[in-house]
């Protein structure tokens, strides 16, 4: 659904366009020289989709009633222009690739193309055959009406379709401070040129031996082109236009008698010219500015960018290295230039490595990872790599950018903290956390290979007294000699975890019968019963523990672990030193 307030300002822009070129434009009687509307049907459909179609077919009726016309000759005008607006706007879309804001020279000759030249063929049979059906044309005049219908659609689409592009998708400031002395000078020179070539005016103060002809705007043209950009430039080929039309109507400057010599071909040679090659060299220029911008900026972020980068060739030689390269890996510019990046390869990857890191390059045209590379000195460090693979319009592979950043601190940091997250503090036994993570792969693994496995939940007796008695940091001494105990009992494959207090479970893997179990559960309970000599003092406790064995005390995680934890809680209960 097109949006009501656009909708309306569209069919005002299409009416009053409509209005000038039948006042302008109308010099040969049944065909008009200049008809901008149909560039401003183009643009609404480009800019605003196929939802504003039946809005252009609505303002081209009401163009048709505005010079009163037949019924057969109004409906024939409207679906020429429809059919045209339409057929233009499917060309660009379907075989295109075009950039509304007309960023490419392309782009302006696609719409020169398929708007202004191929496009206009369907109004061209329309509308002059409306004129022939309803008898305000005879047969012998039909070929130039068709003719003369076509150059002026087409001046209009080449003319107004890309200004109103340039200015609806351009998002820059159009009046910069810095160029408005050189603005207001070259719309100085550019109106008192237009008034005196296409309208007759004396220029003040110059006297010419020969008087002034076109080819004078074309200057000023190519000074707009390349100084001040695309929408500047748009609005003085309009100024030239409407100078033209002026004179033509008027019968004064260069244009005067055109139609009266030469039917007009002229005036729209140099309509094609202005549009076409003016908007041409805006592009241009704009589109080198534009590199020359991104080139200084990306040369800055090169500079002084903290992440190492390497470019390097189709032959997968260094062509080049910023700063930043240097200071990670210690190794000049001129020292790696022309040389491969294995230079820096540490020999801790395997080969497998590389082989991933190719066939991504190869496929996809990217790749990202961690490697371990060595610097100068032979230090190795880990990087986080990012490439990324540049190619020509042909798609051969002209460059690829590596972009490193040394993060050998930040993963010791990453690893230390995910290894606090998941050990106990005091004893640095697995916690709590990492306990469960191992039992559910257990758990995992004993459903797909039928295995037993088993787990015993360990508190501690008479614990209390002694964190009573001689203190918390006896206390705490006797927890880390509990656990170096305890992992002496064990395989190592088996995990002991402290779940907090006194504490302890302990997961033990690939169990054959219980009995291997309760064996592993008295030697534990002997190794607890031992004195614990810390420091001057001698310590002496025991430990209940509860067995839980799996499938045989329940198949589901939180079973088991309920299971053990009961049986532990009744071997507390039944005296201590035991197991249950």
């Amino acid at each position: 659904m097109p949006n009501i307030a656009k909708s309306i300002g569209l069919i005002v822009a299409y009416l009053a366009a409509a209005k000038l070129g039948l006042m302008y434009g109308a010099i040969s009687g049944n065909a008009t020289l200049f008809w901008p509307p149909e560039g401003i049907g183009l643009a609404a459909l480009l800019l605003g989709g196929l939802n504003y179609l039946p809005v252009v077919a609505l303002a081209a009726a009401l163009t048709s009633v505005l010079v009163d016309a037949q019924p057969l000759f109004a409906l024939g005008y409207t679906v020429g222009n429809v059919l045209e607006a339409y057929i233009g706007f499917a060309l660009l879309k379907r075989f295109g690739n075009f950039d509304l804001a007309l960023n490419r020279v392309r782009d302006l000759y696609l719409i020169v193309f398929f708007g202004a030249v191929i496009a206009p063929l369907v109004d061209v049979i329309a509308s002059p055959l409306a004129l022939l059906a309803t008898d305000m044309l005879t047969i012998d005049l039909l070929p130039d009406a068709m003719w003369q219908w076509w150059r002026a659609d087409s001046l209009g689409i080449a003319m107004f379709t890309p200004a109103i592009l340039v200015f609806a998708k351009q998002r820059s400031r159009f009046f910069k401070p810095n160029q408005m002395q050189e603005m207001v000078a070259l719309w100085l020179c550019s109106f008192i040129i237009g008034q005196s070539v296409f309208l007759g005016w004396k220029i003040p103060g110059i006297t010419l031996e020969q008087p002034t002809n076109s080819i004078w705007v074309f200057p000023l043209l190519i000074w707009a082109g390349l100084r001040t950009g695309r929408r500047n430039t748009a609005l003085l080929q309009l100024m030239f236009i409407g100078q033209v039309l002026a004179g033509a109507y008027l019968e004064m400057g260069y244009f005067s008698d055109e139609f009266v010599r030469f039917g007009m071909a002229n005036f729209w040679m140099f309509g094609m010219m202005l549009s076409v090659g003016g908007m041409a060299l805006a592009i241009q220029s704009t589109t080198q500015r534009r590199t020359a911008y991104l080139i200084e900026r990306n040369a800055k972020v090169f500079g002084v960018s903290n992440d190492g980068i390497m470019i390097t060739d189709a032959d997968n030689n260094i062509v080049e290295v910023n700063p930043a390269f240097t200071k990670l890996t210690g190794y000049t510019h001129d020292e790696v230039l022309g040389k491969n990046p294995r230079l820096l390869a540490s020999g801790n990857e395997s080969k497998e490595v590389f082989e991933e890191m190719w066939g991504s390059l190869i496929e996809h045209g990217h790749w990202e990872g961690e490697l371990w590379n060595r610097r100068k000195d032979g230090v190795a460090y880990l990087e986080k790599l990012f490439i990324y693979t540049l190619k020509d319009a042909q798609g051969n592979v002209v460059n690829r950018v590596g972009i490193f950043s040394d993060i050998t601190r930040h993963k010791a940091e990453m690893n230390t903290a995910s290894h606090h997250a998941q050990h106990d503090f005091l004893t640095n036994l697995p916690n709590r956390m990492l306990f469960r993570d191992r039992f559910n792969q257990q758990f995992a693994q004993a459903k797909r290979y039928p295995k037993k496995f088993a787990v015993m939940y360990i508190d501690l007796d008479k614990f209390k007294p002694v964190n009573d008695t001689l203190g918390h940091q006896v206390g705490d001494q006797l927890l880390m000699a509990v656990a170096d105990r305890l992992k002496s009992q064990v395989r190592e494959t088996d995990t002991v975890s402290r779940f907090g207090g006194d504490e302890f479970a302990i997961l033990i893997t690939e169990v054959m019968t219980k009995r291997d179990v309760t064996n592993m559960a008295e030697k534990i309970l002997a190794a607890l019963n031992q004195p614990f000599i810390l420091g001057s003092h001698t310590v002496n406790i025991s430990a209940s523990l509860g067995i839980a064995i799996y499938p045989d005390d329940g198949n589901e995680m939180e079973s088991l672990l309920s299971k053990a934890d009961g049986a532990m809680y009744e071997a507390k209960h039944q005296g201590s030193n035991t197991y249950r």
